[in-house]
């Protein structure tokens, strides 16, 4: 297996927490709640300026910023 043409993504937590936000349809419920409590854990680690960089970069990204707002800080 030739893996010099896999794509391997690495984010940082700032912008992990886009994607839970983004597929909370997607995950069980009781899942959902878990990495949000664990977010809230580390909110005063998180880079708010980052979030909103890289919330700005999808369709909804307005609501997802909103959404974090009002969920983990």
């Amino acid at each position: 297996m030739d893996l010099s043409s896999e794509i391997i993504r690495i984010y940082d937590k700032e912008r992990l927490l886009i994607e839970p936000i983004r597929l909370q349809k997607r995950f069980p419920y009781d899942y959902y709640k878990e990495i949000i409590l664990n977010y809230r854990a580390i909110a005063d680690s998180l880079d708010s300026n980052k979030i909103a960089e890289y919330a700005g970069h999808f369709k909804n990204g307005e609501r997802i910023l909103r959404q974090i707002l009002r969920e983990v800080f």
